[in-house]
């Protein structure tokens, strides 16, 4: 248990060293001087301890501290990112498994439109859910949240454009996964013993590449993040992204923050699903072996 916090805090550490390198770095090409630079790291360490004191004035008039005047754009931006989340995981799984159960000749003609939707820039695939979205809209009536009501932020037509991201990279790594999983003796075995398809999927080959999967969330989270600029812009969301662009170009401060708001939730994520899926796995051998 000890070493497993010392890790998380080393961990901890140098990830926010990093960010703060990262928030910092637009000032040496700025000034194109070590000297300003390092002063900034300073400047830096100091607000990272006393980020209260980071006053952001607003368009009114008004000034407001750093985390009172990025709370609302914070928790939108949140909300989208892990809706979007949970909707891929479940998409990602369930054309994983469908990918699984298909003959070859079905499985090269799926691969061949993932090669093309694949090699589409990030933002062009949004673009495209946006724009199939309002022919929805169009044809259907129903808007999903295309147009706002009152000023209410809307939810569901972010969460729907950005999914697409998530769910074409897990689903990509997971059928790599399993055709690597399918190699191993233990799914011949199973496949000799008489077991079906689907349980075979899901009670080995899908649990045995979870882990595996949970690394690559944090490649997803900085492809989501590239796109979320571009989907807040489009639909004139209060999010993190305009904050940062409206408030943060040029303060080095706010940047540094907003990417530590925005990396522990990523980071409490991975490591609690790094947790359930080490105990799942571990109690899964563990009946097996008492069988």
């Amino acid at each position: 248990m000890w070493k497993s916090l010392v890790k998380s805090c080393r961990d901890i550490s140098l990830i926010i060293f990093i960010i703060l390198l990262i928030s910092c770095m637009p000032v040496l090409f700025q000034t194109q001087s070590f000297t300003y630079f390092f002063q900034s790291i300073g400047s830096g360490i100091y607000y990272l301890f006393q980020p209260q004191k980071i006053i952001i004035p607003l368009s009114n008039g008004d000034e407001v501290p750093f985390f009172a005047a990025v709370y609302n754009a914070y928790l939108n931006s949140i909300i989208i990112i892990f809706g979007s989340l949970t909707i891929a995981i479940i998409v990602s799984i369930l054309f994983t498994y469908l990918f699984h159960i298909l003959t070859t000749p079905f499985k090269k003609v799926i691969h061949g439109i993932f090669f093309i939707v694949e090699s589409m820039p990030d933002v062009l695939i949004v673009l495209l859910n946006i724009q199939f979205f309002i022919w929805i809209f169009k044809k259907t009536g129903i808007s999903l949240g295309i147009y706002e009501f009152g000023g209410e932020t809307i939810y569901l037509l972010p969460i729907l454009a950005l999914s697409s991201i998530p769910a074409i990279y897990l689903f990509k790594y997971m059928t790599a996964s399993i055709d690597e999983e399918k190699t191993k003796d233990y799914y011949l075995l199973s496949r000799s013993k008489g077991f079906g398809e689907s349980y075979i999927f899901f009670i080995h080959l899908f649990r045995n590449t979870l882990l595996t999967l949970i690394q690559y969330y944090k490649n997803i989270f900085l492809y989501m993040i590239s796109s979320l600029l571009i989907l807040e812009i489009l639909l004139r969301l209060n999010g993190i992204m305009s904050f940062v662009k409206l408030y943060g170009i040029g303060d080095f401060r706010i940047l540094m923050w907003v990417l530590i708001m925005l990396y522990f939730p990523l980071y409490i994520f991975i490591r609690s699903g790094e947790y359930i899926v080490n105990k799942w796995t571990f109690d899964e051998a563990g009946d097996q072996v008492v069988e």
